[in-house]
C-alpha cells in the first residue's frame, strides 16, 4: 500500500459570494490562494448568459505551509470568513485533491465532463415511479436533471429526471 502523501492545502470559508474579493486580498498579502471556477448558465432580467462561478461556493483553498502558519491575518482578510477546522486542527484537503482539479482546467474553468445522453435520444428510465417507461430527451437542466417527453396514460408528458435515472435503449 502507497503512503498517502500529506496536503498542501487548507480550507477557507468566504462570505457569501465574496470569493474573489477574498482571493484579491489574500494575494495582496503574498498567500496562495486557489477556487476552482467552472462555467454556469446565469438568467438574470431577461438575459441568460453563461458565467464563470466557483466550484464550491463559499469556499477557497489556501497553500497551508506559506499561509495558514499565521492566523491571525487571515482571519483578518477582507472576505474571508473562518479557516475550516476539525476539532482543534486545521481541515486540509487529500494529496493531490487540487492537482487534479488544476489538470481538469481549460482556460481557468473546470469543464463538465460529456453527457452521455443527447437531445433526441430514446431512453428508459432506470428506478423510480416511472420505472421501465422510454421516453425521448427534449433538454438538459441545470444539476444533472434531464427533462423527457414521456407516453404516460395514453399522453404525451413531461417529466424532469435526474440523468443517472436514465439508460440508453
Amino acid at each position: 500500500m502507497l503512503p498517502v502523501e500529506p496536503s498542501k492545502w487548507g480550507v477557507l470559508m468566504t462570505h457569501p459570494h465574496r470569493e474573489s474579493y477574498a482571493i484579491e486580498n489574500l494575494a495582496r498579502q503574498a498567500i496562495s490562494v486557489y477556487c476552482p471556477m467552472m462555467v454556469k448558465h446565469v438568467r438574470h432580467a431577461r438575459r441568460a448568459y453563461d458565467a464563470p462561478r466557483p466550484l464550491f461556493p463559499g469556499y477557497v483553498f489556501v497553500e497551508h505551509q506559506s499561509a495558514l502558519q499565521c492566523l491571525r491575518p487571515i482571519l483578518g482578510t477582507y472576505g474571508v470568513r473562518s479557516i475550516l477546522r476539525i476539532g482543534d486542527r486545521l481541515a486540509l484537503l487529500p494529496g493531490g485533491f487540487v492537482e487534479s482539479l488544476k489538470a481538469r482546467e481549460t482556460d481557468g474553468v473546470i469543464s463538465k465532463p460529456e453527457m452521455p445522453f443527447r437531445t433526441g435520444q430514446t431512453v428508459t428510465v432506470n428506478g423510480g415511479p416511472f420505472d421501465g417507461l422510454v421516453g425521448r430527451i427534449l433538454e438538459f437542466r441545470e444539476r444533472d436533471r434531464i427533462l423527457l417527453l414521456l407516453d404516460l396514460l395514453n399522453q404525451q408528458t413531461k417529466v424532469q429526471i435526474e440523468a443517472r435515472m436514465l439508460r440508453s435503449t
